[in-house]
């Protein structure tokens, strides 16, 4: 028996008991559908792709060794995208009235699928865009109208701002969606309040669809998903091409600017080069001043230097002169004191041969007493008179040449 879990081109997933599911239902999956199967309340795993039997019975021989059917349950799921709408309504700090739908596409994948039982487990068994709008719908609400509060109704429909709003939107859904086993995939926001009101009453009118088991309705439902692809494909684009027609205003309002900005560079560039050169002739009469001033100077301290040369010749001429005199007097000193010295000398050398010969004399006698003599004391006597005339010898000597001066 051929089995279809998706009634209404608005469901996203469905929860089902094996109660709910007739025996040895067969399903068959497609690229985008996804099965997790659970056992006794435990998750066994998820298809996808793929023809199975939903709630097989169990075979004879089993039953033969008192085997039963495990008590199975089923999340069927459909991957998406999935637009939801969530209406901002609000008033900015200028008084002006905020007013968009934002849509958000969102998908699910066989990995975070198994986490789409949140909601069975809040007790929605069948989950549409509305029960996923109704979740998010606070802090999507919160997180725009605080980016939205502070700008103009000009402004805050400008592409920069719906950018940075949507990405604040994107990053305060991250817990949330992944909790609830959704993945943020892109969004974009409506301003034009007929377009929105549109969207809004066309989803609660495909809510109401009901569609039965039978080949006429499976064919009714593929043109529904057709139809609902083609009306989010084209409000997509109606919001794209609204944001196109506000960026070509701001480009042509941008251009005018850049032309105004560009036509006063250009005189203030000009304006500049005209100082600039004004600056620069005073700045080379400065210099060239300066300069004159400098070799002036150098002049002046020439011509200076020269009368100083010239007052100053007589009076070194006369210190030079007296200077060679007193070296011819000193020079005439030392000659004196060198003849007199020598002389000295001569006279002294004089003085020690003669000395020198009376000391040889007296050393004769003495010896030839002290060695002819036969009395004992003469000898000592005379040995005794022997050693004090060498000592006085020896320290005339010794003083012989000492300068008096």
């Amino acid at each position: 028996m051929h089995f279809r879990w998706r009634t209404n081109p608005t469901v996203i997933a469905q929860y089902m008991n094996d109660a709910d599911v007739p025996r040895q239902a067969e399903v068959t999956l497609k690229p985008n559908e996804v099965c997790v199967v659970l056992e006794n309340g435990k998750i066994v795993g998820s298809v996808s792709q793929q023809h199975l039997q939903v709630n097989p019975e169990i075979g004879l021989f089993s039953k033969l060794f008192g085997k039963t059917n495990p008590v199975r349950s089923f999340m069927f799921a459909f991957t998406g995208p999935h637009s939801i709408l969530v209406q901002v309504r609000g008033i900015s700090e200028g008084g002006d009235e905020i007013n968009c739908l934002i849509t958000l596409k969102l998908e699910v994948t066989r990995e975070t699928a198994t986490r789409l039982i949140t909601f069975p487990a809040k007790g929605t068994m069948t989950v549409q865009a509305k029960d996923i709008a109704d979740i998010l719908t606070p802090v999507v609400n919160s997180t725009a109208l605080q980016h939205l509060r502070g700008l103009d109704a000009d402004l805050m429909r400008t592409v920069q701002v719906n950018d940075d709003v949507m990405y604040a939107v994107k990053t305060a859904l991250r817990g949330t969606l992944d909790e609830h086993g959704l993945t943020y995939r892109s969004g974009f926001i409506t301003w034009s309040k007929t377009a929105a009101e549109q969207q809004l009453q066309h989803q609660h009118d495909l809510e109401r669809i009901k569609i039965e088991q039978n080949a006429e309705s499976s064919k009714k439902l593929i043109e529904l998903e057709n139809f609902v692809t083609n009306e989010q494909r084209k409000h997509e684009l109606s919001a794209q091409l609204s944001y196109s027609g506000v960026l070509a205003k701001e480009k042509a309002e941008m251009q005018l600017e850049m032309d105004r900005l560009l036509a006063a560079g250009q005189f203030d560039l000009q304006k500049f080069k005209q100082e600039q050169e004004i600056k620069d002739q005073q700045a080379d009469a400065e210099r060239n001043k300066m300069l004159k001033d400098a070799e002036l100077a150098v002049e002046v301290a020439k011509l200076e230097a020269e009368r100083q040369k010239h007052l100053a010749s007589p009076a070194q001429e006369a210190k030079a002169e007296k200077m060679n005199k007193a070296m011819e007097m000193f020079e005439q000193v030392q000659a004196r004191k060198r003849d007199r010295m020598q002389l000295k000398n001569e006279q002294e050398q004089q003085r020690l041969d003669k000395h020198t010969k009376a000391s040889q004399s007296t050393i004769d006698v003495l010896e030839k007493i002290a060695a002819n003599s036969d009395d004992p004391q003469v000898q000592m006597e005379a040995l005794k008179q022997l050693a004090e005339l060498r000592k006085a010898d020896v320290a005339g000597q010794k003083d012989a040449y000492k300068n008096d001066d």
